[in-house]
């Protein structure tokens, strides 16, 4: 049953399709139209998938020239990390977890005014592996822990899906993101709608000389900044570094190559997401018509990149900007535990902050929210750590978005209060 779950229903791309083939049945398209329908929605999703593969690599050699620049040892926040030893343990309890939170978020996006209805599959099992992994470790276990943390994940889902729906507004209404990244999206816009409501000046408008004007194609831009990041931290960390991982290619070549491939990965990204909101937004019509009168689905990170390319790599560049400054302070002034930069979530939790603030404030909003939710992230991640158990800690790594630090840690306070 927990296979079944995961590996059919928690699959994204079966799961999207499905939402196709639903939404265009009940508009009665034809069998070509829905057959072209769901292939589309799921050739979209798996191009997507495949942008984020590629750009794997780059990102794992910029995380070791940050580590091994810095040179300090800690936690390091990466989902893989620590979601293979959730689900090795838990995966039934985690699986049955994400059904009950999705009937709570389909009852609460069809019975409130807030019709949000998260559906980025893997994300939402991160999430229930997580919950469930802090609870067993405090205590609850079988129906209780299925129950009770399937209707908190549910809700969960739900508010996590109408903060975005709102904060989104500026680009769209026609989508939101569900991702464990509202928190930093709702301080990050606060801050920014406080401090620069009037100074609207987009990231996409700045003013570039004639010579750089090609910086304005987000694609060129994020290449050039990741091959600008790999080339600085080379020098801290020493070319030996990339020389070793590199298998014989001279560092800098190496450097320039994972930087256009960087920039291939974002291109395949964006070409995906286009594909994916093409196809499967008329087809969710269908459902929301029926079942689900005028709901917003939430959808991952990258379906929302396209829409300030520049503040993605701003966004990027000083979320990870601001996590070496924290990790610097911290092993500077003996806290424990130090957290490493995870880069990953800095790509996509402050890509995305860059992106929703650029919406809120402009240049300024983008910068100062990306630098602060960077910032931040370093030290929530040291504060919920300790709490999420004796399996999760010995991985030596952590669930690295925000929302896992910030609702993660109240829940996990909470759990302690009631749990063994």
């Amino acid at each position: 049953m927990s296979s079944f779950i995961t590996n059919v229903l928690g699959n994204p791309t079966i799961m999207l399709g499905l939402i196709a083939l639903i939404g265009l049945l009940i508009l009665r398209k034809s069998f070509a139209d829905t057959m072209l329908g769901v292939i589309k929605t799921m050739m979209g999703y798996l191009i997507l998938s495949a942008g984020t593969t590629i750009i794997g690599d780059p990102i794992n050699l910029l995380t070791q020239l940050v580590q091994s620049g810095l040179n300090v040892q800690g936690v390091l926040p990466l989902y893989w990390a620590v979601y293979g030893t959730s689900m090795a343990e838990y995966g039934t309890e985690a699986a049955l977890m994400f059904i009950v939170g999705f009937a709570v978020n389909i009852l609460l996006a069809r019975f409130t005014p807030w019709k949000n209805l998260a559906l980025t599959v893997h994300l939402q099992i991160f999430w229930t592996g997580f919950m469930a992994s802090i609870m067993g470790f405090y205590g609850f276990s079988g129906p209780t822990m299925i129950i009770v943390g399937g209707i908190i994940s549910g809700v969960y889902y739900w508010i996590a899906t109408t903060i975005s729906a709102k904060l989104i507004k500026p680009y769209t209404d026609a989508h939101a993101n569900f991702v464990p990244s509202a928190v930093p999206l709702a301080l990050a816009c606060l801050l920014g709608d406080a401090l620069f409501k009037g100074e609207q000046k987009s990231t996409e408008d700045i003013s570039l000389p004639k010579s750089l004007s090609w910086l304005k194609d987000p694609i060129i831009a994020c290449a050039v900044a990741m091959f600008l990041l790999n080339i600085i931290f080379t020098f801290v960390a020493g070319p030996a570094v990339v020389n070793e991982i590199s298998g014989g290619t001279p560092w800098i070549v190496y450097d320039l190559l994972q930087a256009v491939t960087f920039g291939g990965g974002i291109a395949v990204i964006l070409y995906g997401v286009r594909m994916l909101l093409a196809e499967l937004i008329p087809a969710f019509t269908g459902i929301a018509e029926t079942l689900l009168p005028n709901s917003v689905l939430g959808l991952d990170y990258p379906t929302a990149f396209g829409y300030a390319g520049t503040g993605l790599m701003l966004g990027f560049i000083f979320s990870l900007l601001g996590s070496i400054v924290a990790t610097i302070i911290m092993a500077a002034t003996g806290f424990s535990p130090v957290v490493l930069p995870g880069v990953q979530i800095n790509f996509f939790e402050g890509g995305l902050v860059g992106v929703y603030a650029n919406a809120h404030g402009g240049v300024k909003s983008c910068i100062l929210g990306s630098f602060i939710t960077g910032f931040l992230l370093q030290y929530l991640v040291a504060f919920t750590y300790p709490l999420t158990g004796t399996s999760l800690m010995a991985t030596g790594g952590a669930y690295e978005a925000m929302d896992f630090n910030t609702i993660g840690l109240a829940l996990a306070k909470l759990f302690s209060l009631f749990g063994k």
